[in-house]
């Protein structure tokens, strides 16, 4: 059986890593001067080095003839690791051992000194999996480990990491590989395999991989398996999935112009032609980064051929910055809901029909913009304020006669004010009807009390709501204060 080439190719010493030169130039001196830490942490996107970096440290700290801090992978101690047969060099998957149980096994073995080797070391593969009950049974172990013992933790995601245990250790966050790097890998691979490979074709590997080494040499050992040689640009696209890139252009011009049909017409030929989907909503999103970079003047960070970059400048010119900036925010969205049971074909048309109508947020967004504008030129209806809960406040009154004034000036007294108030009741209304009984004493209530004229002639007074007979009125306040006479 054919071994894999991402397998076939690992790198052996720390000068075969590709793109982790602080790390490697750090790790090399730390084993050549013998002052290793007690444990570390390798942080990191998938494939980037993280694994074979632990294995390296692993047979360079047993190694019989190190040289530079390089294994020499010759050596008994190294040949024994290579192949797996070392009890002292143990690989765990916290995956599937990330119980308390299993740490409890292993604090219990740290204890003993190595078989064979000079020291014990534990490589523990996605070491986030590990359950909170089981890093607190590991803390004590992992600060103050016996001397003859390494502890190498390997993850992809580091914030899952306790930060108790990330100060306990030295760690290393290994980058993304720049994409000429991963080519000159590919390219001095597919020498030693003795296939001629176009560059064209390592280019679409190579963006496919987005800076994992090993998703390169996976995506590059799968063209091959298609037999054409040599490899062309064409039969490598077929072989991943990738669309035709003039309807890839095509999709993104007519969303920069708004035709809905000519979009989804280009989205299901690049379908019906074999495309994966979520290798178009990635090109999708790789020309919409670049007409973003365009819009604000750094075209030059965009990796696009002349045809792509003067579509890209074209379309940066004709359409606003931030709608291009929400279509990016709308393809991520749509590729991760790629993941649910859901019919990806809809899933990609109905992200293109977003892109070019617009979703609820941004057309609420837009016509929010639109009115913000109308008011500021003076020729729309200003938009309600709202309180501080966010719900709308309701609409200020009418403006009074009396509040003309301005507030800041304080306002002249009036004839009324001037003279002193009268104590005297004020005049009672005559009624030819008998009053109205109070109900449960048979007493007649007091009249109701007539206000005096409001110095204020321009503003009538309202007019007193009818009484029902046999109800007691209530007396009514003005703003005189008027009280209420008694019979």
């Amino acid at each position: 059986m054919s071994i894999a080439l991402y397998r076939r190719y690992r790198s052996a010493q720390f000068g075969d890593l590709i793109g982790q030169d602080a790390i490697v130039r750090t790790l090399r001196n730390e084993v050549q001067n013998g002052n290793l830490s007690h444990a570390y942490l390798f942080a990191g996107i998938r494939g980037t080095g993280k694994t074979s970096t632990a294995r390296i440290l692993a047979r360079a700290v047993n190694c019989l003839a190190q040289a530079d801090g390089e294994p020499c992978n010759a050596c008994a101690a190294c040949i024994e690791i290579t192949t797996g047969a070392s009890v002292d060099v143990l690989e765990i998957d916290a995956a599937s051992n990330r119980g308390i149980d299993e740490i409890r096994d292993l604090r219990e073995r740290v204890k003993f000194l190595p078989a064979a080797l000079t020291r014990k070391v534990y490589i523990i593969d996605e070491a986030h999996m590990l359950t909170t009950e089981a890093w607190n049974a590991f803390l004590k172990t992992l600060e103050e480990p016996p001397g003859h013992v390494l502890f190498l933790l390997a993850t992809t995601e580091p914030h899952k990491v306790p930060e108790t245990v990330r100060s306990r250790v030295q760690r290393f966050d290994f980058r993304r590989v720049d994409a000429a790097d991963i080519g000159a890998h590919l390219q001095a691979v597919a020498k030693t395999e003795a296939v001629d490979v176009e560059s064209g074709a390592i280019t679409l590997i190579v963006r496919a991989a987005q800076g994992s080494v090993r998703d390169a040499m996976s995506l590059l050992d799968q063209a091959l398996a298609g037999g054409i040689r040599p490899l062309t640009e064409e039969a490598a696209r077929k072989a991943l999935g990738l669309a035709d890139p003039t309807l890839i252009r095509d999709v993104i011009t007519a969303v920069g112009g708004k035709d809905a049909a000519t979009a989804l017409r280009s989205v299901n030929a690049a379908l019906d032609g074999g495309a994966d989907p979520r290798q178009v909503l990635r090109e999708l999103a790789r020309l919409t980064r670049a007409v973003t970079l365009f819009s604000v003047g750094y075209g030059e960070g965009a990796d696009l051929n002349a045809e792509e970059g003067a579509l890209c400048a074209t379309l940066a010119e004709t359409s606003e910055p931030r709608r291009w900036v929400d279509a990016l925010e709308l393809l991520s969205t749509a590729e991760l809901n790629l993941r649910q049971p859901i019919d990806s074909r809809l899933q990609v048309e109905l992200c293109v029909l977003r892109l070019i109508h617009g979703s609820s947020e941004a057309s609420l967004a837009e016509r929010v913009a639109a009115l913000e504008r109308g008011v500021t030129s003076g020729g729309a209806i200003p938009v309600a304020p709202r309180a501080a809960d966010g719900a709308p406040r309701s609409p200020a009154p009418a403006p009074r006669a009396t509040d003309a004034v301005p507030r800041s000036a304080a306002p002249a007294p009036r004839a009324a004010d001037a003279a002193p108030r009268s104590t005297a009741p004020a005049p009672v209304i005559p009624s030819a009807a008998p009053p109205p009984r109070s109900q449960g004493t048979g007493q007649p209530t007091a009249p109701l009390a007539v206000p005096a004229q409001s110095p204020d002639a321009s503003v009538p007074a309202a007019p007193l709501p009818p009484v029902a007979p046999g109800v007691a009125a209530e007396p009514v306040k003005t703003k005189l204060e008027v009280g209420v006479t008694t019979p």
